[in-house]
């Protein structure tokens, strides 16, 4: 399935690769990569899964075949493919923190369906108020 750039988003959106994708949904996660690799393997090894994360996220790479991380977290392997295989503005529109696009499930911190920050529109809701919540304290 192919998510279509949303008409909304800037046309000077942050482009973001595959690369940083697996990077920012595993963070967003908080996830290490080793924390990932043992929760992604059920029946083999977590080296082998370490292995494929570390590979992931390189730079400058690029996979065709993609195991599934949404196991693990949440992760599209549809928003991988495009990130992966068209040109940025054919690109979903995603969180410059997170990696979150509009059609993956993910509650904010409030316990609601995360969707668009409305005061900054270049991030999600969750990240919104994790930003907020350090000031929120003081």
């Amino acid at each position: 399935m192919r998510h279509s750039p949303s008409p909304s988003a800037s046309s000077a959106a942050t482009v973001v690769y595959p690369w940083e994708y697996v990077a920012m949904r595993r963070r967003a996660a908080a996830l290490s990569q080793e924390a990932l690799a043992k929760a992604m393997s059920f029946y083999n090894e977590p080296h082998t899964y370490l292995t494929h994360i570390r590979c992931l996220e390189t730079v400058g790479l690029r996979f065709r075949d993609v195991v599934n991380l949404s196991r693990a977290m949440p992760f599209s392997i549809d928003v991988y493919r495009q990130l992966a295989d068209l040109p940025p503005h054919q690109h979903p529109r995603l969180c410059a923190i997170c990696g979150w696009d509009e059609r993956t499930d993910q509650s904010d911190h409030n316990g609601d369906l995360t969707t668009w920050s409305r005061k900054l529109p270049a991030i999600c809701t969750r990240c919104e108020q994790a930003a907020l919540a350090p000031a929120a304290r003081i």
